[in-house]
């Protein structure tokens, strides 16, 4: 088996953890993974087992001490020492916490950007609005009684279009 189709199969029984078993067993076929690419790389995949063994006990003391600078590595560090340390459900739930927390921060982003890209969209009406609002204010004392705040709404759309006065009188009712 090739490690493209042995990280596809591990991905998919990743979606299949409910148990810490089933963690521990993803985990150790994670590690094992790992350990066959690093031999490939190495061009050891064909040497003898001693040679090869060398060389995963060289690779797995350097994942179990091995500290990135880079921030965006941290997570990857981490489940790396875990998988050498021989704690593969540790490493799994590291990873599985770790895309749900990217996840919640993708989504926070999206909100975020669609907030700021609905608030540019409206940037005119609303400085029309915040126009309106203010001459209203200081115009307040023509529209005391009862039905004031309609007539203002319509005013208001008259004198600063396109705002409709539907949408006049929603804020002016706010206004106290």
């Amino acid at each position: 088996m090739d490690i493209q189709n042995l990280l596809n199969k591990i991905l998919k029984d990743f979606e299949k953890v409910e148990r810490p078993e089933d963690a521990e067993r993803l985990g150790k076929k994670a590690w094992g993974m790992i350990q066959q690419h690093h031999l490939v790389m190495c061009g050891a995949n064909k040497a003898s087992q001693t040679v090869k063994n060398k060389i995963i006990e060289r690779m797995t003391n350097k994942a179990k001490t091995w500290d990135a600078d880079d921030a965006s590595l941290s997570s990857v560090q981490k489940m790396f020492n875990r998988l050498a340390s021989g704690r593969y459900s540790d490493a799994v739930n590291l990873a599985d916490s770790s895309i749900k927390t990217k996840e919640a921060a993708a989504k926070i982003a999206l909100k975020k950007n669609a907030r700021n890209a609905n608030e540019k969209k409206h940037e005119k009406n609303n400085a029309i609005k915040e126009k309106a609002l203010a001459w209203y204010l200081e115009n307040k004392s023509k529209y005391e009684g009862r039905g004031g705040k309609q007539r203002a709404a319509i005013d208001l759309e008259e004198k600063f279009p396109p705002i409709k006065q539907t949408t006049y009188a929603q804020h002016l009712k706010k206004i106290k």
